[in-house]
C-alpha cells in the first residue's frame, strides 16, 4: 500500500483522529493470522478479524492508538480512520514483547479491564525507512 510508505502519509491518519502527540512512535502491524495456509487461511482470517487485516500503530505520551486496515477484497486493503481504537496509558496492564518466527515481532497488548490485542509486527519493512526505527523505539518503551 503506497499510503503507508512514508512516514508523513500515515502520520496524517494519526491527526485525522487527534492521536498524534508531542512524543510519536507509529509503524504498520498486522492481526495474528490463521494457522490456515493460503486463500482458506486468508478467509478464515478476514471473518475472524471482521475484516481488520492490520492497524496502524502509534504510541504517543498518551496512551496507543490503532487505526485498522480492512481488506476490502482478498487484494486490497484500506485504512479505516473512522474506526480507530485509542486505548489510553492508563488501561494499559502491561505490553508483552516477544520474538515470532524470524524477521517478526509479537505484540500483546494487555488491558486492565481482561481484554487484550495481539498483534504481529516485522522487524523491517523494505522501502519503508521509518517502520524499524518506530517499531525499535516502540520495543525499549517495554523492556
Amino acid at each position: 500500500m503506497n499510503e503507508l510508505n512514508t512516514l508523513e502519509k500515515i502520520v496524517v491518519y494519526f491527526k485525522k483522529v487527534n492521536c498524534y502527540g508531542k512524543e510519536n512512535c507509529c509503524f504498520v502491524c498486522s492481526t495474528i493470522q490463521s494457522t490456515q495456509f493460503g486463500l482458506i487461511g486468508a478467509l478464515i482470517s478476514m471473518k475472524k478479524n471482521k475484516k481488520v487485516m492490520g492497524y496502524l500503530l502509534n504510541k504517543n505520551e498518551n496512551g496507543i492508538c490503532l487505526i485498522p486496515i480492512v481488506a476490502e477484497t482478498m487484494t486490497k486493503n484500506k485504512i479505516d480512520p473512522d474506526n480507530y481504537i485509542f486505548i489510553k496509558n492508563e488501561d494499559i496492564d502491561k505490553v508483552i514483547i516477544k520474538n515470532e518466527e524470524i524477521g517478526f515481532k509479537r505484540i500483546k497488548i494487555l488491558l486492565k479491564d481482561k481484554n487484550k490485542y495481539v498483534l504481529k509486527a516485522a522487524k523491517r519493512i523494505i522501502n519503508v525507512d521509518y517502520h524499524k526505527e518506530n517499531l525499535d523505539k516502540f520495543i525499549g518503551m517495554y523492556k
